[in-house]
This record gives C-alpha cells, sequence and structure tokens, in this order.
C-alpha cells in the first residue's frame, strides 16, 4: 500500500476543512452547539492542542466560558501565556500571534456589539503545526474567521442571551452577504489559493502563477503584475503569457496605469464610481487603448510601502463590490510571500543594496532616536579611530652627559686636610679643590735637606783625605737625598688639587671624609663641563625601528617639566645594553637650542621622538595587540 503524498494529504485536510467551515456558515442550531463546533472547527483546522472561549464584563477579569477540547489538560505556562496574549489583544484591538517555549499561539478578538455586555476572545494555546502559509495569509484567514460567529448572530432570531455566557455579535457585516457564493467559501478558496502559492521557490514562477489562478478565478481576460522599482512600476508577468515585450506600446501604456495606482496608494476601478475623485487617465487612455469595459488596479501594499501592482482587465462587465474585497484580501496575503522570494532572487549585492536602504529609511523615522543617536555616534567614534592620523610618539629615558669628563685622583698617599666645592659647584680653571695635609711633608724635607748637606760634608771630607772610594758613596747617597727632597718638594706642591679648567663637580662628597686617609689614585672628584653637553636616550627593544638618524623630537627634566626642549638623533648603537632587566639601545642626541645654564650632567628626563603618523585606532591598540600576539604566537 503506496503511502499518500503529502501535497495529497494537504489538499485532503484543505478540502475537509473548507467542509467544516462551509457547515458552520449554515449552522441555525443552538448557541451552545455553535460555539463547541465553532472551538472544534477553529482547532483542527489549526492543529491546536486546546482552544479557549474566554469573555469579560466592564471591569471584570477574564473568564473561560468553553474548551476544546472538553477535557484538556493544562500544562505548564498555559495560564501565564493565555493571560498575556489577552492583555495584547484587548489593548492592541488586533489580531496577535507569537511564539513561546510551547510552540506557537493565536489570539484573535471577535467582532461584538458596541452595546454588549461582553468581550469574547478565542484564544488557540500552545502546539499550533506548521499551517503551510505565511504569516500574513494566516493573520488575514483567522481575520474572516473571526467574523463567522457574526454572520451566526444575524441569521439567528434569538432574543434570549447564549448559554455560554456570550452573545454572538449582532452587528451586521459589510461582507457577510455575498451574492456568489458563501463566505466560508470565499475564505477557503483564498486558503487553497494561498497554499499553492507557498509551494513556488522562485519569485517569476509564483507572480505568473498568482495572475493565471486570478485570470481563471475572476474571469478576467488578462492579468498582470508590475513590481516596484523605484521611482518606477516594471511589468513582471501577465497571465497566460510567458515572454512579452517590455518595451511595446501596450507594456509602457500598463506601466503608466500601475505606476498611476502606486503613487495614490489605493484601489484603481475604471469605470469610475460618481462622485469618485481619484485621478485615472492613464487607466482609461489604458482601457480606451485595449478596448476593454473594467480595469482595476490594487497595491500591494506591505505596511507603508508598496511592493507591486496587480491590474486585471475585464472585455465585458464591471468589477463588483464582492470581487473587490475578494482581490483586496488576496493581495494582503500574497504581498509578503511574493517580497520574500524577489529578495531571495536578487544577487547578492542587490540584497546588499536594498539592506542599506532599509536601514537608511529606518535611520530617517523618529522612532528609537536615542538608540539611533547612539549608533551615530559609535559610528562617527569608530570612524574617527580609524582614519583620523594621529602623531605616533616613542617614549625614552634621557639623561645629560658630558663629552669631557675629568677624573682628579689623590696625588699621594696622605690625609685629607681641607675640601673647598660640593657637588654641583661650578670652578673656574686653577680654582683650588682639595688640600691635603702636609705637616709630615714638611718634616721630611727638613730631613731630606739635613740628609742632602750631611752626605755633601762627608763627601768633601772623604776628598780631602785622598779617600775616593768614600767620596764616591758620599756623592751616591748625596743624589739620593736630593731626589727624595725633590720628590717631597713636588708633593707639597700638589698638596692643593686644583682645577684645570672650568667646569663643573659632579662627584665627589668629601666634606664628610675630612681627615681621612687616601692613597695615591684614589678617586677625589669628578669634573665635567657644560660647554660641550651632549643627550643620552634609552630607548626600549620593541620601538628603536620605529626611529632612526635624524628623528627629531622634545624632551623634559624631571626638575622642570613644563619647559620643553627639540632634539634630534645623532647616533644609535647598534648593539643593545641591559638596564634595569631589560634591553635598551642607547641613541644620543644633540640639541637644537642653546644649552641653559642651570643644565647640569647627570640630570635625567623623559623625551618622546616623532615616529611618524598613525590612525588613531592603531596607536590606542596596538601595546596590546603586540602582547597578544606574543601571548598565543599569532
Amino acid at each position: 500500500m503506496n503511502a499518500e503524498s503529502k501535497p495529497a494529504q494537504a489538499e485532503r485536510a484543505a478540502a475537509q476543512d473548507g467542509a467544516a467551515w462551509a457547515a458552520l456558515a449554515t449552522f441555525d442550531g443552538p448557541v451552545q452547539s455553535f460555539w463547541e463546533q465553532y472551538l472544534q472547527t477553529l482547532g483542527q483546522s489549526l492543529r491546536a492542542r486546546r482552544v479557549l472561549l474566554l469573555a469579560s464584563g466592564v471591569g471584570q477579569p477574564w473568564q473561560a466560558l468553553a474548551q476544546w477540547p472538553a477535557h484538556a489538560p493544562e500544562l505548564a505556562g498555559d495560564g501565564d501565556g493565555v493571560l498575556q496574549l489577552i492583555s495584547r489583544v484587548a489593548s492592541e484591538q488586533s489580531l496577535l500571534e507569537r511564539f513561546s517555549q510551547g510552540g506557537q499561539a493565536l489570539a484573535m478578538r471577535l467582532p461584538q456589539a458596541p452595546a454588549g455586555p461582553h468581550q469574547a476572545v478565542a484564544v488557540v494555546a500552545l502546539h499550533l503545526s506548521d499551517f503551510g502559509v505565511a504569516r500574513d495569509a494566516l493573520l488575514a484567514w483567522a481575520t474572516q474567521v473571526a467574523w463567522v460567529p457574526a454572520q451566526y448572530a444575524r441569521r439567528s432570531a434569538a432574543d434570549a442571551p447564549p448559554q455560554v455566557g456570550l452573545q454572538p455579535d449582532p452587528q451586521p457585516d459589510p461582507q457577510a452577504d455575498l451574492a456568489d457564493e458563501p463566505h466560508a467559501q470565499r475564505l477557503y478558496q483564498i486558503l487553497r489559493l494561498t497554499i499553492e502559492l507557498s509551494r513556488q521557490e522562485r519569485f517569476l514562477q509564483m507572480a505568473f502563477e498568482l495572475c493565471n489562478a486570478l485570470a481563471v478565478r475572476f474571469d478576467a481576460d488578462r492579468v498582470s503584475l508590475g513590481w516596484v522599482h523605484p521611482p518606477y512600476v516594471r511589468l513582471t508577468a501577465i497571465s497566460h503569457i510567458e515572454k512579452f515585450d517590455p518595451q511595446s506600446t501596450l507594456s509602457r501604456a500598463l506601466e503608466g496605469a500601475m505606476e498611476e495606482a502606486a503613487d495614490q496608494s489605493g484601489v484603481l476601478v475604471y469605470p469610475a464610481q460618481p462622485g469618485c475623485r481619484q485621478v485615472k487617465r492613464a487607466h482609461e487612455s489604458y482601457a480606451l487603448m485595449q478596448g476593454v469595459a473594467g480595469v482595476v488596479s490594487l497595491p500591494l501594499r506591505d505596511g507603508d510601502a508598496v511592493k507591486g501592482v496587480l491590474c486585471l482587465e475585464k472585455r465585458q462587465g464591471v468589477w463588483s463590490e464582492d470581487e473587490l474585497w475578494e482581490l483586496g484580501l488576496i493581495a494582503q496575503a500574497t504581498v509578503r510571500p511574493l517580497a520574500d522570494l524577489q529578495a531571495r532572487d536578487l544577487w547578492w549585492g542587490a540584497r546588499a543594496w536594498m539592506a542599506c536602504q532599509r536601514w537608511a529609511d529606518e535611520g530617517m523615522s523618529p522612532r528609537h532616536s536615542l538608540w539611533k543617536f547612539a549608533g551615530g555616534a559609535g559610528l562617527l567614534l569608530a570612524l574617527v579611530l580609524i582614519f583620523l592620523p594621529w602623531a605616533y610618539r616613542i617614549d625614552a629615558t634621557l639623561t645629560l652627559r658630558s663629552k669631557d669628563l675629568l677624573f682628579m685622583p689623590a696625588p699621594f698617599d696622605g690625609y685629607l686636610r681641607q675640601v673647598h666645592v660640593e657637588i654641583g659647584d661650578r670652578v673656574e680653571a686653577g680654582q683650588v679643590l682639595v688640600q691635603l695635609d702636609t705637616r709630615d711633608l714638611v718634616l721630611e724635607e727638613s730631613m731630606a735637606e739635613a740628609d742632602v748637606l750631611r752626605y755633601s760634608r762627608e763627601a768633601e771630607k772623604a776628598q780631602a783625605a785622598r779617600q775616593l772610594a768614600e767620596m764616591q758613596i758620599n756623592l751616591a747617597h748625596q743624589e739620593q737625598s736630593a731626589s727624595h727632597l725633590a720628590l717631597i718638594r713636588h708633593q707639597l706642591l700638589h698638596a692643593k688639587v686644583t682645577a684645570p679648567r672650568a667646569g663643573v663637580v659632579v662627584e665627589g662628597e668629601l666634606r664628610k671624609n675630612l681627615g681621612a686617609p687616601l692613597r695615591k689614585g684614589d678617586l677625589l672628584l669628578k669634573l665635567a663641563q657644560t660647554d660641550d653637553t651632549y643627550l643620552e636616550l634609552e630607548i626600549d627593544q620593541v620601538d628603536v625601528h620605529e626611529v632612526q638618524v635624524g628623528s627629531r623630537g622634545e624632551f623634559a627634566l624631571v626638575g622642570r617639566p613644563d619647559q620643553r626642549f627639540s632634539i634630534q638623533i645623532d647616533r644609535i648603537d647598534p648593539a643593545s645594553t641591559l638596564r634595569e632587566g631589560r634591553n635598551v639601545y642607547l641613541a644620543r642626541a644633540k640639541v637644537q637650542a642653546s644649552i641653559p645654564a642651570w643644565w647640569r650632567p647627570g640630570m635625567g628626563g623623559s623625551a618622546r621622538m616623532d615616529a611618524g603618523e598613525r590612525p588613531l585606532i592603531w596607536v590606542l591598540t596596538h601595546r596590546t595587540v603586540r602582547f597578544l600576539r606574543e601571548l598565543f604566537w599569532l
């Protein structure tokens, strides 16, 4: 036994639903039986798990009057979901469809008499199955189904209130009396048409199928579909014609009639009814050109936007109100599937352009102004960060150095007697800096002079006695004593350490060491010249490639950070140096202005060297990006 195909099953189910609604449209039994059959038919059509009929008086809460099935279990979340739907439908006065954790749900407000004591709402709870049509078509179908109780009220002549406590609306429905066929049968035909169209996968296929179906349904000689390509309407499909010339006079006239309907955003019918003030010159011209008796153009509206125009022609007869009502419902049910297929068939560039246009239109509307302002500000900030050039500078540690640095050592072994300078003092050439103790030297000088005199006398005495060997020995001792005397006098001459040239004392705190012993060669002071000063920069290894010889920048000393001085790099050492646990490259720079008198070698500060312009976002994020790349080996 072969399984029944899905299209066949859908056709059979649609036929059963249509028969059920047709029977309900002619139902003339008691009110209680009507509501039971109505809820059952509604639940079976929507494949619902549970259908509730609720009512509420003025200032009273909603109460459930009936349900289908009669003993349907209430699952967790049903109560909150129903109350939420009822409150939204009651406040918005509209049909509402939503999706929840339990499945799809539908709530609709049933029309009623203005003076009625209750408000009736039929709620289809969770677990609706796929209905097989687009959402707009489902809502349009449900809107018409909501009028079925009003039709029953018109047919019913009973004056007593219904047993379930809810009186169907006795207010006449303007679409209730259809001359050609029952109202429910028309709904069935519209639903069947939307199901057939929903099976199409391409826009042109659906457009031709729609035109052919409407031509057969309304006995029209020609049905045409034009699609809006701003600012014009382009002829897209014609019933029973696969290929047509879009540049022909007929096509241009037909597009003019469609544009006339799209510009007025309303249904245009030719010939016009008495008292109608719509502009229909293009329709009249087209009707006379084709020799047709009636032309109707219906804009396909999706919200406030006109997506396309349907144009139907008859060579005999005119369009009735029932036909116009049904055409309007079909247009509402098919515009969204047509628009979705048309957008999906476009190439990706056109879809992106349409999305940008929608965003632009949404951005120009007054809704969500705060979010739009925040988005605009964020976009402006992003553009500024990406495209604004920013001067990028390298930070470096700076120290003042002197090219000529003099070391002043102790001239001989002795004791420190006097210190005349301190660190930072400026000295002149020949100025006494340090004086050593000479008292021991003076005694040694006297002893050396006595030895010289003694050995001279001994030599003369040996010469007189003709003792030549003794004389030579004494002469040698005399020369030795004379040399020792010369050394002592030399030390006495240099006991005062003087500055060989002008400079600044940069090292040597000797005042606290007065009287301390000194050995020959011990460092006493360091003198530096300020006339030939250079700057030594310590550039980190991660930034050294950003600067080169000739790069310019500025620096400020720690003592006076408010004063800035321009510098230029003269040399960069090719090898790195380890300073404080990090590799740095030493660079030498010169000052572009005259050196102030208050500068001292050894002063430190910070420098910033120009490394060109970069995008601002790169300047703010390059260190973080470099860290992440080093961390993850990117």
